[in-house]
């Protein structure tokens, strides 16, 4: 996967391209998985630039964009080229564009950013690079998951269980992404969509996405969500705790204000009941 040597003279395009050509949009702290729904912020010039070549170059039904995402090994890079990106990504369709919110006609500042809500279609590894400048174009393989076995339908059921006790917890989470959790009853396409779900490091999502044995990522992305769960619910006991004990002290804080209040009404308050009354 050597890329080609910058030349001064390098074309912009390549016409027509491979069927098995992508352009490619580097992430900083994104893995984007097949079968889940993703919003995504464009920005980079390059990244705009593959955006744009690969929409000229779809169908109208969106399923044959020549588009796919990879995560960048050094978040901070600003220009990543090839030797600065993983070798499997994803390959997805634009399901929302929201154009360039803000930007204003003539505008000299800095190219506004696309906001985009992708859902990915497959994994796929690079193989060879077509171009590096002005965006990033390669031709790639599709990677197709292992049939799926008894660990891995085992791994799906105890999935399923928890990734709904996930969303049950999680504040604000649609119903409909429960109901669509539950329907799931592939285990490549729930291991998935649990994965995008999870808050875990990008680089310990890129391992799930560059396994093709459905059973150990299952068990992995399993381990990692019953890890967040057990989070959220110990979140949730000490949020508890912490409540009842302000609420136990707002009341006692209460109850001794009545009792100086009767005690004044009576006439039995003096110095020291005032002292021990605070």
């Amino acid at each position: 996967m050597t890329p080609p040597p910058s030349r001064p003279d390098a074309p912009r395009t390549v016409e027509p391209w491979p069927d098995d050509a992508l352009a490619l949009v580097p992430m900083r702290n994104l893995v984007l998985f097949p079968h889940a729904l993703t919003p995504i912020v464009v920005g980079r010039e390059a990244s705009l630039r593959a955006l744009e070549e690969a929409l000229a170059r779809a169908p109208e039904d969106g399923h044959r964009l020549p588009l796919g995402f990879v995560l960048q090994k050094d978040a901070q890079a600003d220009s990543p080229g090839p030797e600065a990106l993983c070798d499997v990504g994803t390959r997805v369709r634009v399901l929302q564009d929201g154009g360039t919110p803000g930007a204003e006609a003539g505008s000299k500042a800095a190219v506004p950013a696309r906001h985009l809500v992708c859902q990915g279609l497959v994994r796929f590894r690079i193989r060879r690079w077509l171009l590096t400048e002005p965006f990033l174009l390669a031709q790639v393989d599709v990677l197709q998951d292992e049939p799926a076995d008894t660990e891995a339908e085992a791994a799906a059921l105890r999935l399923r269980e928890r990734a709904s006790e996930l969303l049950e917890l999680l504040p604000g989470s649609p119903a409909e992404l429960l109901h669509a959790v539950q329907a799931l009853r592939s285990p490549s396409q729930l291991g998935d969509v649990v994965a995008a779900l999870l808050d875990a490091e990008a680089s310990e999502k890129q391992q799930w996405l560059e396994m093709t044995q459905v059973g150990p990522r299952l068990v992995q992305v399993l381990r990692r969500l019953e890890h967040r769960v057990e989070v959220l619910r110990l979140s949730q006991e000490i949020g508890l705790r912490t409540r009842e004990q302000l609420q136990d002290r707002e009341r006692r804080a209460l109850l001794r204000e009545q009792l100086q209040a009767i005690r004044k009404e009576l006439g039995e308050e003096d110095g020291a009941t005032r002292e021990a009354a605070r």
